[in-house]
């Protein structure tokens, strides 16, 4: 049977309860912007909602959260307006949502970190391109647990995405549908193929 990775795409302007613990509440107020601190407070309570309001996490050397005492799988991503929570039973997962930013130059960030047949497709297709690929391999290093600069020569590009070996171990990637503007990929470790149901 293979393996499913559930995914929640949150808005996180809807009405929310609070439910941040100790730890997720001092991470929220060192946050400068109002904005950013709601933002931080309604992706990490739908987290809570999605598994239990007591669940305790602890965070791996890159910042990576596992939660404790459970065999689950969780991974947490936010951009703009909207959260996406992975999760699954199976093995480690990752979850990357990117905005298409408007101002920055993609064609030349592209240039300056992705292989040049990946700047290539940049060049020629524009933001939405460079957000999906920034996308798909953030989600293979936040699956891995690794730093982003340590995955961003990953070659990811192609329909669909081909499996990617990053520090050793294979990862299938999968693209997930996202709101309007936004471009977001789950990648999960070994090189199985998996479904993702979107709630």
């Amino acid at each position: 049977m293979s393996a499913v990775v559930d995914v929640w795409l949150v808005d996180t302007r809807a009405p929310f309860v609070s439910t941040l613990d100790a730890e997720e509440r001092r991470r929220r107020d060192a946050l400068r912007s109002p904005d950013d601190r709601r933002r931080f407070d309604a992706a990490h309570s739908a987290l809570r909602r999605v598994l239990t309001p007591d669940a305790r996490f602890v965070r791996g050397a890159n910042g990576k959260p596992h939660l404790l005492g459970e065999p689950l799988q969780v991974n947490l991503s936010h951009a703009g307006e909207w959260a996406a929570i992975a999760v699954t039973d199976t093995r480690p997962v990752g979850v990357d949502l990117q905005d298409a930013v408007a101002g920055l130059d993609p064609a030349a960030l592209a240039r300056r970190f992705f292989p040049p047949a990946e700047a290539d497709l940049v060049a020629a297709h524009g933001a939405e391109v460079f957000a999906l690929l920034w996308a798909r391999k953030e989600a293979v290093v936040k699956a891995a647990g690794d730093r982003l600069t340590r995955g961003l020569l990953l070659p990811v590009a192609g329909d669909p995405p081909p499996p990617v070996t990053h520090a050793g171990v294979r990862y299938a990637l999968a693209d997930l549908a996202a709101p309007e503007g936004y471009r977001a990929a789950v990648a999960l470790a070994g090189p199985e193929p998996f479904s993702i149901r979107t709630h």
